[in-house]
């Protein structure tokens, strides 16, 4: 970033509460408890850091299917796919790599040892979602490892009614998916089930898929303390055309997630004892050609198991949250080998009580894995209200992640992984500013990372091996501003609601001629434009996104959705890629041209 445009956005960021102090008598109306930014749930409005929520609406009338193509749709999210509808995605924050953003599911950390890749293989249904958090930045002094560049929470649903749903769309391609999904309330216990199956012959050569989500919860509530279990299916079978590489078009893949999860909150006074306990599996067969398996087969089996135990303290200086987690990482692979590591580590923070309004979060992860000494990554937020509606604030932090199986030991003919990688580490600063009225939303903030031992794929020319190395710094600068308008004094509802994000980053470059395979292919600049509106009572989203990357390639995408419900019966249409335009994420890898999906969902409460 330029030392003029450095200058223009301090301006901007110093200058947006005092433009809009005059306003201060507007009323501030977010007032959602948030809890992935903090041990202790906090008020969205006393917020130190930079979130963005994805709220049930969002969800219901964003224009796609699947949890990871939602984040797209979120101002500093980066969401590389390989395949349509969720096949394969590499999700990541603030520039960067898909290694580097924590993904978390009612809290509890789903993390994959053999790769980032898999990470959104996620065993719940975007049906199930009730909202989703993305902190932005780091966030290792809460959530310990991975958290490095941003974390991603998402919330399911707690059934509270007696429900009964059913979804089934179709579109081009060959695409159909059907959903069931039941809600019910016996006194205390919630429980809800819900299957999801989605199928297409594929746009191009091999890239057909059938995947399918089953997830079942129960939930126990009661004015003393709260019990809750999940279980979570997901399988993925498809085409890869040229994933990995472009010499062999017809690779495939097929994956299977399962999630158990059980967790529990005891309301004891003043004191909140949270324990957790957690086990994933992912297994994962790989075909170099899918029609000739003894030519190249990798299947990996991971086992993640994990708890952690929670504890809140309120009292007249704020809440104190304090606890330890516990967890294994086991691969069983014919290609990376058998590998186990085991992980411990103990938090702090104090959430101080808000004074002449200013609120203050300081913590500290120290943190121990079975082939690492103990390291501790403290971080601190603050927060000056200087009205109602408008605050500044700021942050520092250090973050952490160690290496995956696959950095480690993965070998082929084109890559080879290194055993002797060190951890990642960084150092993350934050001052950004915010004014919030009834009707109008607006953020803005600069933030600055240093980033020490980075890993990742290089190599020095065409003809030579992608290698795992430790990069010994990269530091990335960056700029968001986010406005929200809910323009009520248009008649009709011609426009209920209006998001532009735009975000700017800036990276350092590697010293020689190494070719960067994730590091260096991260976001630009990249703008967003939501429009909602609902004439006649028919609710249509239509989505600019435009997207241009450190290797100045660009792109313009245009989505667009529309949903009316008659008699309890909605009736939708979903396109992506609205102008057919011929488009990649990833080298090599073809993405779709327009998709058009129609579809029709009933729900009955009984």
């Amino acid at each position: 970033m330029n030392n003029s445009f450095k200058g223009i956005v301090i301006s901007i960021i110093f200058c947006l509460p005092m433009l809009l102090h005059a306003q201060d008598s507007l009323h501030y109306n977010l007032a959602e408890l948030t809890v992935t930014a903090s041990k202790s749930p906090v008020y969205y409005s006393d917020l130190a850091r930079t979130v963005d929520v994805i709220q049930p609406q969002d969800i219901k009338n964003y224009p796609v299917n699947t949890i990871g193509d939602l984040l797209q749709y979120i101002g500093g999210v980066d969401l590389k796919q390989r395949g349509a509808e969720g096949v394969q995605s590499d999700i990541s924050i603030r520039g960067g790599s898909f290694e580097q953003t924590l993904i978390l599911i009612d809290g509890i950390k789903i993390i994959d040892p053999q790769t980032g890749h898999h990470n959104l293989n996620l065993p719940v249904d975007i049906n199930e979602v009730e909202r989703i958090e993305i902190l932005k930045g780091e966030g290792s002094k809460i959530h310990g490892p991975n958290a490095f560049s941003g974390v991603i929470n998402i919330i399911t649903k707690k059934s509270s009614v007696d429900e009964l749903y059913i979804k089934a769309s179709g579109g081009n391609f060959g695409f159909h998916s059907q959903t069931l999904g039941l809600g019910n309330r016996l006194g205390s216990l919630s429980t809800r089930v819900s299957a999801t199956r989605s199928k297409s012959d594929g746009y191009i050569h091999n890239t057909e898929f059938e995947s399918a989500n089953i997830s079942v919860s129960s939930t126990y509530v009661n004015a003393a303390d709260y019990h809750r279990i999940f279980l979570g299916f997901n399988e993925k079978d498809f085409g890869a055309n040229s994933f990995y590489s472009s010499k062999y078009p017809d690779q495939s893949e097929h994956t299977i997630t399962k999630l158990l999860a059980a967790s529990s909150e005891y309301f004891l006074g003043s004191i909140n004892v949270s324990p957790k306990i957690y086990w994933r599996r992912n297994n994962d067969e790989f075909l170099l050609k899918k029609n000739n398996p003894a030519f190249y087969k990798n299947l990996h089996e991971t086992n993640v198991f994990g708890g952690e135990i929670g504890i809140s303290v309120k009292s007249d200086y704020g809440s104190t949250s304090f606890g330890g987690e516990f967890g294994s990482d086991k691969i069983v692979s014919n290609n990376l080998g058998n590998h186990s590591r085991e992980r411990h580590g103990y938090y702090l923070e104090h959430q101080f009580e808000s004074i002449i309004g200013i609120n203050l979060n300081v913590g500290g992860f120290a943190y121990k894995y079975s082939n690492l000494d103990w390291k501790v990554w403290p971080g601190f937020d603050a927060a000056y209200r200087i009205s109602q509606s408008v605050k500044i604030y700021s942050s520092y932090g250090k973050a952490f992640r160690v290496p995956t199986y696959t950095e480690l030991f993965y070998n082929d003919p084109v890559t080879a992984g290194n055993q002797f990688l060190k951890y990642e580490e960084s150092d993350s600063y934050e001052f950004g500013s915010s004014f919030n009225s009834s009707n109008v939303s607006l953020r803005a903030n600069i933030f600055y990372r240093e980033g020490k031992n980075l890993i990742d794929w290089v190599k020095s020319d065409d003809s030579s091996k992608w290698n795992a190395r430790n990069i010994s710094e990269i530091n990335t600068t960056g700029f968001e501003f986010r406005v929200t308008v809910n323009p009520v004094w248009l008649d009709f509802n011609l426009i209920e609601k209006i998001d532009f994000d735009f975000t700017h980053l800036s990276s350092d470059k590697f010293s020689g001629n190494l070719e960067s395979r994730y590091l260096l292919d991260h976001l630009k600049n990249q703008a967003i434009l939501k429009i909602m509106s609902s004439p006649l009572n028919i609710i249509t989203m239509l989505i600019f996104r435009y997207e241009q990357r450190l290797n100045n390639k660009e792109q313009f995408l245009v989505d667009f959705g529309l949903a009316k419900a008659v008699i309890g019966v909605e009736l939708f249409v979903k396109v992506s890629n609205l102008f057919d335009r011929k488009y990649e994420d990833i080298a090599g890898v073809m993405l779709p041209g327009r998709w058009v999906k129609l579809g029709v969902s009933y729900s009955l409460e009984y």
